[in-house]
């Protein structure tokens, strides 16, 4: 798993929208009046940001290989990125990015130990530097089980929470929020409220 990040240039890029949004996924979310929306497609013209490192030295932090799989899935029309409208911290703006992988979620509390267990290695090799887990449990919300994380984010500076939530029986959708620190505490708020509105089709 990589923890998607939206930065600036991309959001300064894109005409959005928010509030009720019906998500390519095949679930309707409730997104904050202060958040904007890209679709898939909208996301997928402005791809090539993510390899552009000029202008951007949290951009340029991120590794080459990381950035690369961000622009594939982007190009290929599997994210969905809801963004803050403006930035508290610098060029970081607060992001949501939305997909669905294939496979299941954990669900067995051996299962949950193993990958809580793998996870904080797994983050480390892929940012380059330790990455510290701090939450790695499974909640309730929308009425069934799911796996919720929250840990370093990849950009120094900024932590990432992640719910994964059974979609179907062949896939998994996975809901990443990255957030500058500071901004944790209404961050955790506004995303959990996201979650809650989450309908599935």
């Amino acid at each position: 798993m990589v923890a998607i990040l939206l930065l600036s240039t991309l959001a300064a890029a894109v005409d959005a929208r928010a509030g009720e949004f019906e998500s390519g996924f095949g679930f309707d979310i409730s997104v904050p009046d202060t958040w904007l929306v890209l679709t898939r497609n909208e996301a997928a013209a402005k791809a090539e940001i993510f390899l552009d490192e000029a202008g951007s030295s949290e951009l340029a932090a991120i590794p080459l290989a990381v950035r690369r799989k961000v622009y594939e899935r982007i190009r290929a029309g599997e994210l969905e990125i809801f963004y803050r409208r403006e930035s508290s911290s610098g060029s970081f703006i607060d992001n949501v990015n939305v997909l669905v992988q294939p496979g299941q979620r954990p669900s067995t509390p051996e299962d949950v130990a193993q990958i809580c267990a793998m996870l904080p290695g797994e983050f480390s090799r892929v940012f380059g530097r330790p990455i510290s887990m701090d939450v790695c449990e499974i909640r309730e919300r929308i009425r069934q089980r799911a796996l919720y994380l929250q840990f370093d984010g990849a950009i120094r500076g900024t932590t990432t929470l992640q719910y994964q939530i059974h979609r179907d029986e062949r896939a998994t959708l996975i809901l990443t929020a990255t957030v500058s620190t500071e901004g944790l505490p209404r961050m955790m708020s506004e995303f959990e409220a996201m979650i809650a509105s989450i309908r599935l089709h």
